[in-house]
């Protein structure tokens, strides 16, 4: 692993989503109808985003810091 770090390589899977698309998933988490609900399930906003909906429900959590 020290070699490939010393070549460039971080290795691992690379984030399913960039800031922007963590910024865009929390936005539409956000937005209500006129019915005072949510307007977008979390289902939708994965959707969207082209992720599942566990990786919406990871960076919506507030405890956890945004790594992406």
């Amino acid at each position: 692993m020290a070699s490939a770090r010393a070549r460039g390589r971080v290795g691992g899977r690379p984030p399913a989503l960039d800031e922007h698309g963590v910024e865009m998933a929390r936005a539409l988490y956000e937005v209500k109808g006129e019915d005072g609900k949510r307007r977008y399930t979390v289902q939708q906003i994965a959707d969207r985003l082209g992720v599942s909906r566990a990786t919406i429900y990871r960076h919506l959590d507030p405890d956890k810091p945004v790594s992406a």
